[in-house]
């Protein structure tokens, strides 16, 4: 009896690490995603710009021949377009100059479908400046617009210092 218990003390010993080599295991998983999102961008190579001293009843062009560069690209894939936009009409206190009399033009570097090669009063928003062609939707492919405002001052416009805001907005 002493060497049967002997014997399976021993054998169980021996049979115990093995029992932990061939342990129950069970798995689970879980699904990983991330949407990659393609590069907008859009920079304008100036803060601000002015048109001097103007008198009422005059017209002028803004003090950059050059004019406002805008630059655009995405690599989204899908078509974007550009648009020009005041916060507000030019105003000095309670005194405005309507964007009726706010105007842009320009020239673009793009192939796409540029817009503006003749004046556009600030007045009409809802126009896009500039829609990306296929090609440049799905590359980053930098496309360079070029502003140029016009201001008319009506004849009955107050004396001030008037400003606003053109914003630049670029959508898919």
């Amino acid at each position: 009896m002493k060497k049967f218990l002997l014997l399976t003390c021993t054998f169980t010993f021996l049979l115990l690490p093995f029992t932990f080599a061939f342990a129950l295991q069970t798995t689970s998983s879980i699904t990983v995603t991330v949407t990659v999102q393609g590069a907008f961008n859009l920079t304008v190579n100036t803060d601000s710009f002015d048109f001097a001293r103007m008198a009422p009843g005059q017209k002028g062009d803004m003090n950059m021949p050059e004019g406002v560069a805008v630059a655009s690209s995405s690599s989204s894939g899908n078509p974007w377009y550009l648009k020009v936009s005041t916060t507000r009409p030019l105003t000095s206190g309670s005194n405005t100059i309507g964007n009726e009399n706010f105007t842009w033009y320009g020239s673009s570097e793009g192939s796409g479908e540029w817009r503006g090669t003749n004046e556009k009063n600030m007045a009409d928003q809802s126009t896009a400046a500039y829609v990306s062609s296929a090609d440049e939707a799905g590359q980053s492919t930098k496309v360079t617009n070029k502003f140029k405002f016009k201001l008319h001052v009506p004849e009955d416009t107050k004396p001030g210092y008037y400003t606003t805001t053109v914003m630049f907005t670029m959508t898919e």
